[in-house]
């Protein structure tokens, strides 16, 4: 995806969003949906399971959890792969500190370099950012070059074309509108760039991306839409990740952007009488042909 990490951007990580409970339970839901399908493990065989885009590994612990609920805990390759070092180093941490009976392996490569990493992958998972991909179509024809024969992908989003629960939408206009009003008042200098196309804002419907896995040679594609309550403080911490603040604020220093999203999210909740505001996740399970 061609994401560049900085020190900066280090500052402003989705890790505070992730720890929210109903964000783990959004993912464990796609977690164990995916794995259902899982084949009888041969004696003997090993199992591959890759988390794409892993981040700070919170879905690749929730991979390698139903794993032991499933009592598959020998004989499994799970590999979680980022294109930045500092989430990659958090990812080891946190899983060598949840004590689970399952090691992963964490590695450092963009989804350009999968091919190169894994092959014949029994499952792979690709959570809450096939919405930063231009180009989908292409991104899941490469998942499904790395599947062996009947290979499972899990993937989800909530940045599609269906995520506003009818009535909410006015929330996100207001919060934007006083984002900007509060840049313009504290910071007159700063400026939105016109010219930046947020990469979050390529949204698709729900058929479009099962057309799309579908003409990738995917079959047997199950989608479910549930919706997750979200506080105000979550979406807080949403507006404290630096691919958010890019999406919403184009062209504004992060620190100064981050600060303004922080201050008119509580504006916004209280001008609407609003403490918690529902959002709708796609969760998408396809099985290669």
């Amino acid at each position: 995806m061609g994401l560049i990490e900085t020190d900066e951007t280090n500052l402003y990580t989705f890790e505070p969003f992730a720890a929210h409970a109903f964000y783990t339970e959004v993912n464990r839901a796609l977690v164990k949906q995916t794995l259902a399908h899982l084949k009888p493990q041969a004696e003997g065989e090993t199992l591959t399971i890759v988390d794409m885009a892993c981040g700070t590994g919170a879905v690749t612990r929730l991979i390698a959890e139903e794993l032991v609920k499933q009592g598959r805990v020998s004989n499994i390759k799970l590999v979680g792969v980022d294109p930045s070092a500092e989430a990659l180093r958090r990812a080891q941490k946190g899983m060598e500190e949840s004590g689970l009976p399952i090691p992963a392996n964490f590695l450092q490569g963009e989804a350009e370099d999968l091919p190169h990493i894994v092959q014949n992958v029994d499952a792979a998972f690709f959570c809450n950012a096939i919405h930063l991909v231009p180009d989908k179509l292409a991104a899941f024809k490469q998942v499904s070059s790395i599947l062996a024969p009947k290979g499972i992908f899990g993937c989800n989003s909530a940045f599609y074309e269906g995520t506003y629960v009818p009535g909410t939408e006015r929330f996100y206009r207001l919060w934007t509108r006083r984002a900007v009003g509060w840049l313009k008042k504290e910071h007159p200098e700063a400026r939105l760039s016109r010219d930046a196309k947020a990469m979050a804002m390529q949204w698709m419907t729900r058929d479009e991306y099962i057309q799309d896995l579908k003409q990738s040679g995917f079959a047997n594609v199950e989608t479910e839409q549930n919706d997750a309550i979200i506080s105000l403080d979550g979406w807080r911490d949403l507006g404290q990740y630096w691919l958010f603040i890019e999406g919403a604020l184009p062209g504004v220093a992060l620190p100064l952007a981050a600060k303004a999203l922080e201050v008119a999210v509580y504006q916004a909740g209280e001008e609407l009488g609003l403490t918690e505001i529902p959002r709708t996740w796609l969760q998408m399970v396809a099985i290669k042909n």
